[in-house]
Formats: structure tokens, sequence, C-alpha cells
């Protein structure tokens, strides 16, 4: 009998939200498209103040701000509308944290995971951005979408380390550095620090723009070249940076990535890798899990891993130390000392 209550009380409710997720996602990129957060901290406060800036319907505004008060992205007084905090940090444009450009990862990714069943069964991605070819195509649009978040992850690994090792970075080398906002941080901390990318000639002119944004940019240098081919030097840097990088590489790249990098690091010099990281039973969390199923669909090799297989790629790279740093990210940093 008690066995009959408790299949009683299952709930669909949670089966019936993740499967309307997708909506959900939809009504924030559109509000985002119509710019209803940055007209509303500008001052419109009525659906039809909203709908005349947005040149749109007042009945299709007012039933989308109604949404977004009821997933907590706007709040509601009588017929006025404001701000949630998280909007207004992150939702309205000019700001240095605005992450409206993140939805285009959205529509970049969105027809691929309609395809997920034939990925799945067929064991290929719809389009492999891992390919050198489509890479250069790819890459470009993704990583100024990337940068708000990884910036302030960024910033948080610098706060971590003790002064004495901030002072002591002044060769750096960013991987695959896109928007260059994981090494910004850190050239901005040590006026004596010198930054060299390693990226495509498609991307490098989004990092100079970025780097010049912040005021760093003269101490910038580049090679342009596929990461793969390119030649990391030995002893040279005091930290070597893979942000976001090894997941579209996959196991074999990767792992020939942290080699490269332990073999340009001179002797206690760091190797900072920002990655999705599931636990290590693969059961969680869910954003890296969903995260690697992104890969299937959209690279020829790329996975996430485990803090486990990590410490064990280290270890046998040479490094000596390895730890985690808490960070506003996906996942905890991972930090190891040559």
């Amino acid at each position: 009998m008690a066995k009959a209550n408790e299949e009683a009380v299952v709930s669909p409710q949670k089966l019936t939200q993740d499967l309307w997720g997708v909506l959900a996602a939809q009504a924030i990129i559109t509000g985002i498209e119509l710019d209803v957060f940055t007209t509303i901290a500008e001052g419109a406060r009525t659906a039809k103040d909203v709908a005349r800036r947005a040149k749109s319907s007042g009945r299709g505004v007012r039933m989308l701000l109604d949404a977004l008060v009821a997933m907590g992205y706007l709040t509601k007084k009588s017929e006025k509308y404001g701000l949630a905090p998280i909007s207004d940090k992150f939702l309205v444009r000019g700001k240095p944290s605005y992450m409206g450009a993140f939805a285009t990862i959205g529509s970049l990714t969105r027809q691929g995971w309609a395809d997920l069943g034939e990925v799945i069964k067929g064991g290929k991605p719809v389009e492999a951005v891992d390919a050198e070819e489509t890479g250069r195509e790819f890459f470009p649009k993704l990583v100024a979408a990337l940068f708000p978040g990884s910036f302030g992850a960024a910033q948080a690994a610098l706060a971590s380390l003790p002064a004495k090792t901030r002072k002591g970075i002044n060769r750096v080398l960013d991987v695959a550095a896109g928007s260059g906002a994981w090494s910004i941080p850190f050239a901005q901390a040590n006026p004596d620090a010198r930054v060299t990318v390693v990226d495509f000639p498609e991307v490098t002119p989004i990092t100079r723009e970025y780097a010049a944004k912040f005021g760093v940019g003269g101490r910038y240098d580049y090679v342009e070249e596929n990461l793969r081919q390119a030649d990391f030097g030995k002893g040279q840097y005091d930290l070597v940076i893979l942000g976001h990088i090894i997941h579209s590489e996959g196991e074999k790249w990767g792992k020939a990535l942290v080699k490269k990098s332990f073999g340009a690091l001179k002797p206690g010099g760091l190797l900072l890798i920002a990655e999705m990281v599931p636990n290590d039973t693969r059961s969680g969390p869910v954003m890296p899990m969903l995260f690697g199923l992104n890969m299937l669909v959209h690279t020829a090799e790329g996975d996430v891993f485990t803090m486990k297989e990590y410490r064990q790629w280290l270890k046998a790279a040479g490094f000596k130390k390895v730890s985690t740093i808490q960070a506003p990210a996906p996942s905890p940093l991972i930090l190891a000392t040559k």
C-alpha cells in the first residue's frame, strides 16, 4: 500500500518544465533582440511605451513582458514594469557586464540540437567547429559573446592568488585567447606583464579590440596559427591560460595542450584551466552534462572531462600541484603548478 501511495505522488511537473525550457530561453532571447531590458532601464515603464520603442505590437509586448516577470527577469507593479537585479546587471546594453551577445550562442547551436537524435545515432556532428576551416568562421562569432562571464571569472582567479604570485606573473601565454577575457585582468594587474596570444588570424582582431579597450593593447603579441600546430616555446612563461578550449579539442588534443603548456612554463609557473567539469561519476551537474552533448552535436572529438581525468593528465605532464579556484563560472577553475 505504501508503495502505491509513493507512486501516486510522483508529479510530471519537472518533466513539463524541462520540456518547456526551450520556450523560456526563446522568451529571454526575444527580449534581448527587442532591447526591452535596455528600454525599461531608460525609463519606459508600460507595455505600450516599450512596444512603441520596440516597434512591435502592444499585445505581443505585453505578453512577453508578463512572461519575463513570471520568469524573474522583470518586476511588475500595477501596469508598470521594472528590472529584476539579474537583468539590471547583465541585460542592459552598454554596461560592462552586459551579456546580451550571449544570446547569439543559442542561435548558433539551435539548429544542431534539433538534429540531436540523428547525431546520436550516427555519432557524427552536424558541423565540426573543431575543424580548422569551420572554426575560423565559427569562433569569431562566439568569443565576444563569452567575454563578460569569462572576464569576471578571470578576475576571481587573479584575486585568489597571493600578492607575491600576482607580481611574479610577467609573461603570459593565452591559448585560443578569443576576446582576451582570461588574460586581460592579469595584464591590468601587473604593468610589466606581457601577453602572447595564440589564435586564428580571424579571431585576433577581436583580441586586439578588447585589449586596447582595457588599456593593455600595447603589451600584447600575437601568434596567428592553429593552436594544434603552434610552437608554444620552452620555459618562457609564468602563466599559461587554457580558457574553455579543451572541451572542443577533445581528449587527444586536450592532453597535447596540457603537455605543450607544461613545456612552455618556467619552473614554478602556473597553468590556469577554465572548463565545464562534471563530477567523477558523470551524473551531474546539469550544465556540464548538457554541454557535453553540445560537443557531440558540434565537434568531431569534443567532450567534457572530470576533475579526476584532469588530475591524471596534469600529473602525467609533470605538474607538481593541482588545486581548484571557486569563481563565478559554471565549474571551479583548475590551477596547476609546474
